[in-house]
């Protein structure tokens, strides 16, 4: 499954063809779409649903595995505007190539695309399950906001991701079960499944953020120090003497030099950083698989397969030795 690619998105996403003053829109959404990702939310919202990729879904299912794809492309393009990155699946980002406004227009055309197909989709619950998801990702990108250029205790950057990342899964996982009419404690344990595997899976973004070499999906390196944002690795080596003269310097400057890149990789390592974080994502896979062990159903091989294949694509570029 490859993202967009699983479905064909044009009458969900373009504009009508006889409209002259949207063309420059379907020219960025085409282009947006030639690199679609790899549709991981959807692929578990299947999963959850009971149907494995590449097998096709009625109508109904088709819209919500649609739904969730594009709403998180718009986090993407809305993403890449907050952080200033230049880069998205190894082409420029919206903003970068066609301007700040452009990017939030596009961003919000693509919100309201996905709530358009999520709503013909999902009953009253499910919803309030997409509405409760919006609430969350804004709450953990304006904590993030917030939090800029602060050591902060690990159990609030916890708390941040969990709501700007793993919700996403979480309700993935939800949506998908809802549509198979699984019993409420069913739908519960596969969202927390889902929530665990979306922890682990922002924990090795954010390890490969410093330290994942030159092709992070399309993305450089250091972009979350260059914004101020404390990762976990960065917030285990927080108390290393010149770490906060350091973070003072990047903000200054605005961007990590090469000098500020050396120590910081100098302290991880004296730290053992790699191991410690690797140790944290081998604790959320286990809780995830804990939560499948629990439920005994059909499609719980699938599901352990999809983790097993979610951290080892994820992890190509640079693997964390302690993750299993």
């Amino acid at each position: 499954m490859r993202g967009l690619d699983r479905f064909d998105p044009g009458a969900a996403l373009f504009p009508d063809e006889a409209d002259g003053i949207t063309t420059p829109l379907k020219k960025i959404l085409k282009e947006l779409l030639a690199t679609p990702g790899k549709g991981l939310r959807g692929e578990l919202l299947m999963l959850c649903a009971g149907v494995q990729p590449p097998a096709t879904g009625s109508p109904t299912l088709n819209a919500l595995v649609l739904g969730v794809e594009v709403l998180h492309l718009a986090t993407l393009v809305h993403d890449d505007l907050l952080d200033r990155g230049e880069q998205r699946r190894g082409r420029p980002a919206v903003w970068k190539k066609w301007g700040v406004k452009t990017a939030v227009l596009v961003g919000d055309y693509l919100f309201a695309a996905a709530y358009r197909l999520l709503y013909s989709a999902c009953g009253k619950e499910g919803m309030e399950r997409v509405n409760f998801l919006l609430r969350e990702m804004v709450a953990g990108e304006l904590a993030e906001e917030v939090d800029k250029f602060c050591i902060i205790p690990v159990d609030r950057y916890l708390e941040r991701i969990e709501r700007k990342t793993a919700r996403f899964f979480q309700i993935a996982c939800e949506l998908g079960a809802e549509y198979a009419a699984s019993p409420r404690g069913v739908r519960v344990e596969l969202g927390a499944f889902g929530r665990e595997l979306g922890m682990a899976y922002q924990l090795l973004d954010d390890w490969q953020d410093l330290n994942g070499g030159a092709k992070r999906d399309g993305k450089p390196v250091f972009q979350d120090l260059k914004n101020g944002v404390l990762t976990l690795p960065l917030l285990l080596i927080s108390g290393q003497p010149g770490f906060a003269e350091l973070l003072a310097e990047v903000q200054t400057e605005g961007k990590v030099l090469p000098k500020h890149r050396r120590l910081i990789r100098k302290w991880l390592a004296t730290a053992r950083v790699e191991a410690e974080v690797g140790q944290w994502i081998a604790g959320y896979r286990r809780r995830a698989e804990e939560r499948l062990a629990d439920l005994d159903l059909p499609q719980s091989d699938l599901l352990r397969d999809y983790a097993a294949r979610f951290f080892e694509e994820k992890g190509k570029q640079k693997r964390l030795s302690t993750v299993q």
